[in-house]
Parts: C-alpha cells; structure tokens; sequence
C-alpha cells in the first residue's frame, strides 16, 4: 500500500509519460502482490481431516421471571 501511495502522489506532481507510469504503478502493483501471493502450491496435509459435532442448545423459552 505504500508503494501505491506514493505512486499516487508522485502522479500528482508529474506530468507526461511519468505520470501515467505512476498511475499504472498504482493499479497494477498491488493486482500482482495479490496473484503472487495466492500462487502457491497447495499443502500437502498429512494429518486425517476431523469433523467437528457440537451439541445443540435447549432454551427453555417459558421460563418465570419475577418483577423486581
């Protein structure tokens, strides 16, 4: 995010083909942070997967309240 920032900045005070090199900076940069980050292989697991059951909760909704 910083970079993109100061991408963003930059692209105020430039102008011409500098300008639109920041502001392709600012796009592009953070959709490749994100596709580089999610491109990893899957994880081998070698423990067994575990199915979780919980309990269901009973509410006894006619319970008696008394009036302070």
């Amino acid at each position: 995010m910083t970079i993109r920032v100061v991408c963003i900045v930059s692209a105020i005070f430039v102008e011409g083909w500098l300008m639109w090199l920041c502001f392709a900076g600012a796009i592009f940069l953070p959709y490749f942070a994100v596709v580089i980050a999610n491109a990893q292989a899957p994880k081998s697991s070698t423990m067994n997967p575990v199915t979780v059951v919980a309990k269901p909760i009973s509410v006894d909704l006619g319970a008696q309240f008394k009036k302070p």
